[in-house]
């Protein structure tokens, strides 16, 4: 019982890692609109998926009943091995794509080999439980898929041109080996082996996040533009309405206005009516971007 709290537990903050990593990903695709992102996006999602279905198969095991938690551990390991499968595949595609090497035969041909060999021993597995020959050669197939693509990484890391993405390169292929002690002790017991799942994902996640921070506290805070009277030429505007303007960018009220200009509230109303007559515009907000616009 407690072994599987604590294994609920080790997901629960893989998962939170894997979101947090998605939702930054998510938003640097949008701001940089690079064509690998959005593969990248797909992947993550797909480990994320792994993820919870993991934890699902162990929440069921421990709080439903022996006929519940058998029906729905052979659903859950059915969608799990057809994801890996998928994995095996994406994971070689999507290591191609970043060090920008065709993607072709014959490693198409043998990475969907490997797939469907993995899918039906994820099948034969669930007839027979327990057998360890099916369960360590799953092991040894995605270990194969992720040490080929760890490899080719290696070799074609200096193609990479973008030296934040080289970095996190580098950083994944050092712990890839610093795995490969969990790794070894999957394939000699393989009832272990869902363990090494959230941990590689948790730190693979954390490389993958503190890039993304990296990147966005690097990003300069926009400076905001000075109303001037060349920007507001275009609508006609008078000086005095840009004095107006001025003071109300300021976060002047009219009545404050009309003591800075010397001048009644009325005026000052007269005054702003004119300048959203000529802009088109309804509200101060709207009035100040307008204006601001490049």
């Amino acid at each position: 019982m407690l072994t599987q709290g604590l294994t609920i537990l080790l997901y629960m903050f893989a998962f939170a890692t894997g979101c947090m990593t998605l939702i930054l990903s998510v938003v640097y695709h949008v701001r940089e609109n690079i064509e690998w992102t959005k593969f990248f996006i797909i992947f993550h999602i797909s480990l994320l998926l792994v993820i919870v279905l993991q934890v699902m198969k162990v929440f069921v095991t421990l709080f439903f009943g022996p006929t519940v938690a058998l029906v729905t551990t052979i659903v859950i390991q059915g969608l799990l091995a057809a994801n890996v499968s998928f994995l095996i595949v994406f994971i070689p595609y999507f290591s191609s794509l970043n060090i920008a090497k065709p993607w072709r035969n014959p490693f198409i041909f043998i990475f969907f080999f490997l797939a469907s060999a993995y899918l039906a021993l994820a099948v034969l597995d669930i007839i027979f439980e327990g057998v360890w020959a099916f369960q360590a050669s799953m092991v040894l197939i995605f270990m194969a898929t992720l040490f080929f693509s760890i490899g080719d990484l290696m070799k074609n890391l200096k193609t990479i041109a973008d030296s934040g993405v080289r970095l996190v390169g580098k950083a994944i292929i050092i712990l890839s080996f610093v795995m490969i002690p969990l790794l070894v002790i999957n394939v000699i017991f393989p009832d272990y082996r869902f363990l090494s799942y959230p941990i590689y994902f948790m730190a693979f996640s954390i490389i993958i996040l503190v890039y993304l921070i990296t990147y966005f506290t690097k990003i300069p805070p926009k400076k905001d533009q000075e109303i001037s009277y060349e920007s507001v030429s275009r609508f006609n505007i008078s000086q005095r309405e840009l004095s107006v303007i001025k003071l109300i960018d300021g976060g002047l009220t009219n009545k404050e206005i009309g003591e800075e200009l010397s001048i009644s509230v009325n005026t000052v109303n007269n005054h702003i009516a004119n300048i959203f007559s000529k802009t088109k515009v309804r509200s101060r907000i709207d009035l100040l971007n307008i204006l601001k616009e490049e």
